[in-house]
């Protein structure tokens, strides 16, 4: 799977030098004890259940065609290098704030033009494909979704038939890298929708927090004093 990059019209941007079709190499090692089964789960030795090659990219490319840069630099040839300074969110002026919460608010109204989601396993699409099953969905819930299906329960196959001891986003050595990785990736879709390259995520420092500082309307969702199981209805999320 070698998307072709629409500055050159070939896969990879290959005809400009930004990267090459190559095979995927996964390794070989086998699963630790915590999940005792093999070929059964479609995100077992990721990709391969849905595609064998891709774009790799040179020098500074980045993206899944090379048509970006890697994270960190900007420009036509990815040569310029940038630091992204990230803020505590409690010490952004409000306008600040309001422009962080509006752009979720954008991200969450805006279908992603460049990725789909998968709705049923690689089984249910058919030996061939001849069954796709994907969706359109929009940049914030993407995300979402990415979230859920590296740490949701194994499918074993069959209703309720599932394996639970199993959490590949949170139990396992690719805990810290992996989420750095989509919180950067995150980043870069929420910069590319809103036309803004100076956005960075801010942070939460609670630190020193005795209550949830950000659980108000104005930021993550104030609580609902009819269900302490909900936010309140007055919030964007």
């Amino acid at each position: 799977c070698c998307p072709v990059w629409d500055g050159d019209g070939s896969a990879c941007g290959a005809l400009s030098g930004r990267g090459f079709c190559t095979d995927v190499v996964v390794s070989d090692e086998p699963h630790g004890p915590q999940y005792p089964h093999s070929g059964i789960d479609d995100r077992e030795r990721w990709p391969l259940a849905f595609f064998n090659r891709t774009c790799r990219c040179a020098g500074n490319y980045g993206g899944f065609n090379c048509g970006e840069c890697r994270f960190g630099y900007w420009g036509s040839n990815c040569a310029e290098y940038r630091e992204s300074v990230r803020r505590n969110i409690l010490t952004m002026a409000t306008a600040e704030q309001q422009k962080f919460i509006s752009y979720l608010n954008l991200a969450k109204n805006t279908i992603n033009r460049d990725y789909v989601i998968a709705t049923g396993t690689r089984a249910q699409m058919g030996e061939n494909g001849e069954n796709p099953m994907f969706s359109d969905i929009n940049t914030y819930d993407l995300f979402v979704w990415m979230h859920y299906y590296v740490s949701r329960d194994a499918l074993l196959g069959g209703p309720g038939n599932v394996w639970q001891d199993i959490d590949f986003a949170h139990e396992s050595a690719a805990f810290l890298p992996w989420h750095r990785v989509f919180l950067l990736h995150w980043e870069n879709e929420i910069r590319k929708l809103t036309g803004d390259f100076n956005f960075t995520i801010p942070y939460w420092d609670w630190r020193n927090s005795q209550t949830c500082d950000v659980c108000t309307d104005a930021l993550m969702g104030g609580h609902n004093s009819l269900n302490p199981n909900l936010i309140s209805p007055a919030s964007f999320f």
